[in-house]
């Protein structure tokens, strides 16, 4: 008995590289498995602008009933490799259309600034946000090679893929969210600069010795160590407005309530985000200092209990 065709799937192609690609992502599933021992046999076609993949199978072969669900397993996840390859973008970036539908054209381009770099991204708790979308879309296709049998890719990404797109879908809503908090925060520290510019200086100058990471100290002029606030909760007062804001590093809510004219801030890694958002706020009342004899001493907190005559005097450095 001759082979009876089992599945027919075809892509249109825009060129021999696209039918290239649609041939390897399926080839190379089928390595070592000598299917046509098992009675198989898949043929690769590019023609006209449309590449398929046929798969034939002998029903009487030995090991026919056996390996028909791994032939569509096989064929299922070579076809959504394919998908990720040469669609996934483009999928996504209709779906971010749609949702971002009512927003401006370049608040757009930084949701997909965002979103993008997701799509690479290996790590999801257990397992990869990638390989996981892989799995779902090979699944949704190997039901429907066993439900349909003969389809084209275009049909099937349309129409069908709901939970795979669903996945995607989620992807899209949090870079979303992402691109909004990112604009809530750049007002905040808008609307902290704006206070900062105009906040009234209540001391000439402070320390401020970065120990690393979000660790600090701070000293008056005359080295006599300042207490680092606890509360992230301030208040702020301009001329018509009172605001209680909540800022959650507790370095920048101290120096907004002790409002110094300037900052010496001795640091060796002046580029950690901590420190570009101190400048960033307080903008020119921040100085940097390089070159004070006791920065070491001050910014490993070798020594306790800092005062003018342990250190002399840095009002110059």
């Amino acid at each position: 008995m001759s082979d009876v065709e089992l599945f027919n799937v075809w892509t249109e192609v825009s060129g021999a590289d696209e039918a290239e690609r649609f041939y390897r992502c399926v080839k190379e599933k089928t390595k070592g498995l000598h299917i046509s021992k098992r009675g198989f046999r898949l043929t690769f076609k590019h023609k006209n602008g449309r590449a398929v993949w046929v798969c034939r199978g002998n029903e009487k072969h030995t090991d026919f009933q056996q390996w028909l669900p791994k032939i569509s397993e096989v064929l299922a996840f070579g076809l959504a490799d394919f998908i990720m390859e040469t669609q996934e973008r483009s999928i996504a970036e209709r779906l971010i259309s749609k949702a971002c539908s009512v927003m401006e054209q370049d608040e757009i381009e930084k949701v997909k600034r965002i979103f993008m770099p997701l799509l690479d991204q290996h790590v999801m708790g257990q397992q990869g946000m990638r390989e996981r979308r892989r799995n779902t879309l090979a699944g949704g296709l190997r039901k429907d090679l066993e439900e349909v049998h003969f389809f084209s890719l275009e049909g099937i990404i349309r129409f069908r893929i709901k939970q795979y797109r669903q996945e995607l879908q989620e992807l899209v809503e949090y870079a979303i969210d992402e691109f909004w908090m990112d604009r809530q925060y750049e007002e905040f520290m808008g609307l902290l600069k704006y206070f900062v510019f105009f906040q009234e200086a209540k001391v000439p100058l402070v320390h401020l010795v970065h120990k690393g990471s979000h660790e600090f100290r701070v000293f008056d002029a005359s080295f006599n160590p300042l207490p680092v606030q606890k509360d992230e909760q301030v208040v702020v007062e301009m001329p018509g407005l009172e605001l209680e804001m909540d800022i959650e590093d507790m370095i920048v809510s101290t120096l907004i309530s002790i409002s110094p004219e300037k900052v010496l801030l001795h640091t060796r890694t002046p580029d950690l985000p901590i420190i570009s958002t101190i400048r960033n706020i307080f903008e020119d009342k921040v100085q940097i200092c390089h070159q004070c004899p006791e920065c070491e001493v001050l910014r490993t907190g070798l020594m306790t209990g800092l005062d003018a005559s342990d250190l002399g005097n840095y009002n110059n450095c």
